[in-house]
């Protein structure tokens, strides 16, 4: 068993103490959250920002609506890769951008540490999120489906009689047999 040398032991600094207990370690924690919500409050995205970045987004989403979407994470991929790309706005129909401004709105709503922008319409009118913006990028999550892109009837002759008078066919199926009540007599064979 050794013997405790008093020549290798080195008394530690007030610091390394309070680094090395419970409570410092939670302090240290604390102040970095706090760095952490500092620096995003200030790179928050301005809402302009927002608004450009998303149009820009809605633009790719139209676009790559034309082909087949296989499952959500074709929207996902795409999401993300909309974050570092931009749309090229040549290549949008102008009648369905038209059509995006006249039956969709784009709320950008400012919330502490980060914006968040909406799609109203009639489908949602309370909106539905399609996109963050937080520490200086706006971050899409937008799909074709929350888009109102067409008007119409959901169903169609509102209108039509549920029973129609001439739906009886001309066609002849013969005639009925004569069938007459059966009222039970008892057992013949007793």
């Amino acid at each position: 068993m050794e013997q405790f040398n008093s020549n290798t032991y080195k008394k530690q600094t007030a610091l390394q103490e309070f680094r090395h207990s419970c409570l410092g370690k939670i302090v240290i924690l604390a102040v970095l959250a706090c760095i952490l919500m500092l620096l995003a409050a200030v790179t928050r995205p301005t809402e302009s920002m927002m608004v450009w970045q998303m149009e820009d987004n809605i633009h790719e989403c139209i676009q790559s609506s034309d082909s087949i979407q296989s499952d959500f994470i074709d929207d996902y991929v795409g999401n993300i890769g909309r974050v570092v790309t931009h749309a090229d706005t040549v290549r949008t129909d102008r009648e369905l951008w038209t059509t995006y401004k006249q039956l969709n709105k784009l709320a950008i709503y400012t919330h502490t540490l980060y914006r968040t922008a909406y799609i109203i319409n009639n489908i949602y009118p309370e909106g539905v999120r399609v996109g963050i913006g937080i520490f200086g990028v706006v971050i899409p999550t937008i799909k074709y489906t929350d888009l109102l892109m067409n008007t119409g009837a959901v169903r169609g002759d509102y209108g039509k009689q549920l029973i129609q008078e001439n739906a009886v066919p001309e066609t002849d199926y013969g005639s009925n047999p004569n069938v007459q009540p059966f009222h039970y007599k008892g057992n013949p064979d007793d």
